[in-house]
């Protein structure tokens, strides 16, 4: 594995934020990830209609302006399911009862933005990694080194991140291992791509995230564009 994998890996415990390859890209991975809430971009989600997490709940990957390449989505209740866990309504430690995306056999997948469909491209773009089963030899089932890659409007790689031995070493639906990935670009991203390096096709993922960060406007730019309307007013009276 390479150094940029070694570092992740690090760092998944304390969910620290990091620059991974290129410098115009932010990459966060974290764990711990049991609901949307412990999502590290929960705080601009709020009131915010330029964002949007697709949980798969409803069966299929339908929220604005993203394709995906070849997935499945996961039934409720299957024996090998592994959702976030929260999906359920319960914080208990099993995945089984809500729903994911499947890798399909695909050893990766791709999540393509439309800016025309969104009106402009995400600056925030994350995913959860929730489980894996079946890997190449020697990578022991169940675990697998997990990289993501960000692309811009362009089609240019942002750089990428990822983390080495993921996974429980099972598919029973359990959840302590699930894993945040997250690319924050401020020029838009237009593709997100998750790999499995294990080389499998046996894989899951869940809670896509995108969305566009609001800029707030200081108190002193309000005040100064009030003042300049005020005196608009006062020189068309004079």
């Amino acid at each position: 594995m390479n150094r940029t994998l070694a570092v992740a890996a690090s760092l998944l415990a304390s969910g620290v934020s990091f620059q991974a390859h290129a410098a115009t890209a932010t990459f966060i991975v974290s764990s711990s990830y049991a609901s949307f809430a412990d999502s590290p971009f929960s705080g601009i989600a709020a009131a915010n209609p330029l964002f949007f997490l697709e949980d798969f709940e409803d069966g299929a990957l339908n929220t604005p302006g993203v394709s995906a390449t070849s997935t499945l989505v996961t039934n409720a209740g299957g024996a090998t399911t592994d959702s976030v866990d929260g999906d359920d309504g319960a914080l208990d430690g099993n995945g089984n009862d809500g729903r994911s995306l499947y890798s399909n056999g695909a050893t990766s997948i791709t999540f393509t933005f439309d800016a025309n469909a969104l009106g402009v491209l995400p600056t925030h773009v994350g995913i959860v990694w929730t489980d894996v089963g079946e890997t190449l030899l020697p990578t022991p089932f169940g675990k697998d080194d997990v990289l993501v890659r960000a692309f811009d409007a362009n089609g240019n790689s942002l750089g990428f991140a990822g983390a080495d031995a993921l996974g429980d070493g099972s598919v029973s639906g359990g959840t302590a291992e699930d894993v945040f990935f997250g690319a924050i670009f401020s020029g838009g991203i237009s593709k997100l791509t998750i790999v499995s390096l294990g080389g499998t096709g046996d894989w899951e993922v869940d809670h896509l995230q995108y969305g566009v960060q609001p800029i707030p406007v200081p108190g002193a730019a309000l005040l100064f564009g009030t003042a300049l309307a005020g005196l608009a007013r006062v020189r068309r009276r004079v």
